[in-house]
């Protein structure tokens, strides 16, 4: 993951993270960057759980300061978010970020642009597009936007807003382009730009690549199969079933975020009798960034061989978790007390410790150790693969340790991405509103002795490059 984060990134991160809430109220203070990274500093050195680890080496961290206070009196706007994360980048968490509040825009210039509009009357595209035979110009819809794609170009297409909910955008806004054969900007919901690449298949779905984003095509002479679209659509984003061989079969997973639970359930679901009768099991979750844990409580039974052994957390209790777990829990008294009851309850007693032990680490359940005794399926394969690569964090990585303690498992692939030691992120105030400070507030009882946070979970069988199709040589270990 690069080091000058977007907006996709973001969106993605927060969903690699088993517990989020925000403590940050828009419009109070906004800083010039001296004071900026003198409180950004103040709430590190307090509150991160790493910190002691990560600055070991403190004259190295003291000059990085040192440093970074003589460039923060020169600079401001746009050019400070990166003296910023300079120093969160020293820490190498990537569970830390620091990124500008989306609605001071002019901390983003160049990232968020005012919406654009496509010079063009809709209800003349809608008439000339019945009687066009370009593949791309039409009427096409996600579960979000209606948008018209219309020529603009030699090798250019518009995607702009015919109809939406998201109040956000309104008619004629330009959405995306389409630029040569592959290319897109597509500009997100606050209006920031997302450079991308698209494919079309079988000229009815537009696929953005990297943010999953799937738009179809609507054909009044073309009467789409519903099932066979959800199915396309489902291959396209990596959630799917495939029975490889005989003996072997494959189960692709590409996220374990919180929006795909369901269609990760269903998948299981929906394929659990040819699971249970496969021999061998392939799981794919090569560039599955993390999630929650949630996402793959189904696949465990499969799995499992004997009781899986957590290694437990211990939190960092700090004014700033308190404050939050405080609002948090008055959020659930306003909405529904009788609902919340036990949340609640849960909450007032976490709070409790945490004002008992300021400063510090408290273990909630006080054990370092817990066990899951999975029920294991009646049926289940005999061999398992999963295959991993360095996409590979968070929830991902945690997946890989439960699964790597069955005696029928074996990880195929290269080391993972490495970012699980500190977690459980938050949005923070630190007295800059216009700035937002996402900082981890546990770190692993594994830690010291077993580090994984940029070093990753190793393969039991490394693939090194010569190996291009990791399926196909998975199923030959497996079968030979």
């Amino acid at each position: 993951m690069q080091d000058n984060f977007n907006d996709f990134e973001m969106k993605n991160l927060l969903y690699l993270l088993p517990l989020f809430f925000t403590t940050l109220s828009f419009g109070q203070q906004n800083c010039n960057c001296e004071t900026a990274l003198t409180n950004l500093v103040s709430k590190i050195e307090n509150e991160y759980p790493g910190f002691a680890e990560k600055t070991k080496d403190s004259l190295l961290y003291n000059n990085l300061k040192k440093e970074l206070a003589v460039k923060s009196k020169k600079t401001n706007g746009e050019q400070c978010l990166d003296v910023l994360q300079q120093y969160t980048n020293f820490f190498k968490d990537r569970h830390i970020w620091i990124l500008p509040n989306e609605q001071d825009k002019s901390l983003v210039a160049g990232k968020i642009e005012a919406p654009k509009q496509l010079d063009i009357n809709i209800s003349e595209f809608t008439k000339r597009i019945k009687k066009s035979k370009d593949k791309l110009e039409g009427i096409w819809k996600d579960e979000n936007y209606t948008v018209g794609i219309s020529k603009t170009g030699e090798n250019q297409y518009t995607g702009f807003i015919i109809e939406t909910k998201n109040q956000n955008w309104k008619p004629k806004e330009i959405k995306f382009q389409l630029n040569g054969k592959e290319d897109v900007t597509y500009y997100l919901s606050d209006h920031s730009m997302f450079k991308d690449t698209f494919k079309v298949y079988e000229d009815y779905l537009l696929y953005i690549n990297n943010l999953k984003s799937t738009f179809i095509k609507q054909d009044p002479n073309r009467k789409l199969d519903l099932v066979e679209v959800t199915k396309r659509i489902n291959e396209l984003d990596g959630f799917y079933f495939e029975k490889l061989t005989e003996k072997s079969s494959l189960i692709r997973i590409s996220s374990f975020n919180y929006p795909y639970v369901e269609r990760i359930e269903k998948l299981i679901k929906d394929n659990r009798t040819a699971i249970e009768n496969s021999e061998n099991l392939i799981i794919d979750i090569r560039n599955n960034g993390g999630g929650t844990d949630g996402a793959y409580t189904e696949l465990l039974p499969f799995i499992a061989t004997n009781p899986i052994k957590n290694v437990g957390i211990e939190l960092l209790s700090t004014q700033g978790l308190i404050d939050g777990i405080t609002t948090y829990k008055n959020g659930l008294v306003a909405k529904d007390p009788e609902k919340n009851r036990d949340e609640i309850i849960e909450m007032e007693r976490r709070l409790t410790i945490y004002k008992n032990n300021l400063g510090k680490f408290v273990n909630l359940e006080n054990k370092n150790v817990s066990i899951d005794t999975v029920q294991i399926a009646y049926k289940s394969p005999k061999q398992i693969i999963v295959l991993a690569n360095d996409k590979v964090a968070s929830a991902g990585e945690n997946f890989l340790l439960k699964a790597k303690q069955s005696k029928k498992v074996k990880l195929m692939g290269i080391p993972t991405s490495g970012v699980l030691d500190y977690a459980n992120s938050y949005f923070f105030k630190f007295g800059c509103d216009n700035y937002r400070l996402l900082l981890p507030t546990y770190r692993s009882l594994r830690l010291p002795n077993y580090p994984i946070d940029n070093i990753g979970i190793q393969p039991d069988i490394y693939l090194d490059k010569t190996v291009t199709d990791w399926v196909k040589y998975a199923v030959e270990y497996l079968e030979n």
